[in-house]
């Protein structure tokens, strides 16, 4: 019993000195913190935040060559091109060879 009081005395000393009073307070935030992972999850949020980043201007780029590229397949100078690369054909004053398989 008397180890108890003694104890209850050092705790009251100890708290009447308001730099102690701070210290436990401090220990007692970083501690909360370091429990509740909150310095973990906002790690992890910067580094989706860098990585949303990039996304971001990965997609602006393809956005802006899709765009381009949009632009070039209206001209009919290119539609005639991919119908004679894709569909084998031809225009009226081109010559055309048909060789035999053997």
């Amino acid at each position: 019993m008397r180890s108890v009081k003694k104890l209850a005395l050092k705790i009251r000393n100890s708290l009447n000195s308001p730099s102690r009073i701070l210290t436990y307070s401090v220990l007692f935030f970083v501690l909360t913190l370091s429990l509740n992972g909150t310095p973990l999850r906002l790690w992890g949020l910067h580094r989706d935040l860098d990585r949303l980043g990039q996304e971001i201007i990965k997609n602006q780029k393809d956005i802006k060559d899709l765009k381009m590229k949009l632009a070039q397949v209206s001209q009919p100078a290119y539609i005639e091109r991919e119908a004679r690369d894709r569909l084998d054909l031809v225009s009226e004053n081109d010559l055309l060879f048909v060789f035999p398989t053997q």
